[in-house]
């Protein structure tokens, strides 16, 4: 009994290590998934603006780490796709010069913060978060599909 409960512990912390090794190679590779309950770091069940603009500042530090912190456009709304963010990485651009810096993607997330509904204290929670990414994404899916659709008559 004791081999096997020493067995389980191993697989499951095997198991573990591959998954985690598997999300940060993903992350490491453009592909990100933004958790508004990744966002709260200090487990209020609130992010402030300080949580958001820290955690957008690290997602941004990992896409870049193996290039200069910047990305072309055309890498951004790949590495967007994949991650099931339906962001217009040209938005970012606010120089228009086909590149996005950290600069342009922390200002395009500050501007995200101003337009998200928030508390007295200047913070919304975790599940108001979850709410208006989702709302996001269904109002950008539908965009890109009646683009597609456009596209196809």
């Amino acid at each position: 009994m004791t081999r096997f409960l020493v067995f389980l512990a191993a697989a499951t912390l095997t198991s573990v290590a591959f998954a985690q090794a598997s999300s940060s190679t993903t992350f490491a590779q453009g592909g990100m998934h933004f958790s508004a309950k990744a966002m709260d770091t200090d487990n209020d069940g609130m992010i402030s603006k300080d949580e958001f603009m820290k955690y957008h500042s690290d997602m941004w530090d990992q896409m870049t780490k193996d290039s200069n912190g910047s990305m072309s456009v055309s890498d951004a709304s790949s590495s967007f796709a994949r991650g099931g963010m339906h962001i217009s990485a040209k938005k970012m651009d606010a120089d228009h010069d086909g590149t996005i810096t950290k600069d342009e993607f922390m200002s395009y997330e500050a501007t995200h913060w101003s337009l998200l509904p928030k508390d007295a204290s200047g913070q919304i929670s975790v599940a108001d978060m979850e709410k208006a990414m989702k709302k996001h994404r269904q109002k950008a899916a539908a965009a890109a599909s009646s683009t597609d659709t456009s596209k196809t008559d």
